[in-house]
């Protein structure tokens, strides 16, 4: 799938037990609310959260895109999916994807790439 930058700036919004927010600017600063840090599925519940501000990118390597937002020193990678007529972000909160869930960006905005 061919995603640019323009198709990432907006507010996106992930439900259910995530409950999180984040903000994608055009110049590359990002901004969250109650971004889930960790997950244990053993207990079912989420093991920390953050509100802070960063950056993201958007990068070809190899012909591959990945699209990262960094928090503090930390890269964290979200898949970009295709939806039902639109973008998807996935985050996999922690360290182990095998000891987590899938929070869910859907876009709440009416930003219109370009």
């Amino acid at each position: 799938m061919d995603v640019s930058r323009s198709d990432l700036v907006g507010r996106w919004y992930a439900g259910g037990l995530c409950g999180s927010s984040l903000v994608l600017e055009e110049g590359g600063s990002a901004r969250w609310e109650h971004w889930v840090t960790g997950y244990r599925v053993s207990d079912a519940r989420i093991t920390g959260r953050q509100d802070g501000r960063g950056s993201w990118t958007l990068e070809t390597v190899n012909g591959r895109r990945y699209f990262e937002v960094k928090r503090g020193n930390r890269f964290e990678p979200l898949a970009v999916l295709p939806g039902e007529g639109r973008l998807i972000l996935l985050q996999i909160p922690g360290d182990d994807p095998d000891d987590s869930i899938g929070c869910r960006f859907e876009r709440v905005d009416d930003h219109k790439p370009d």
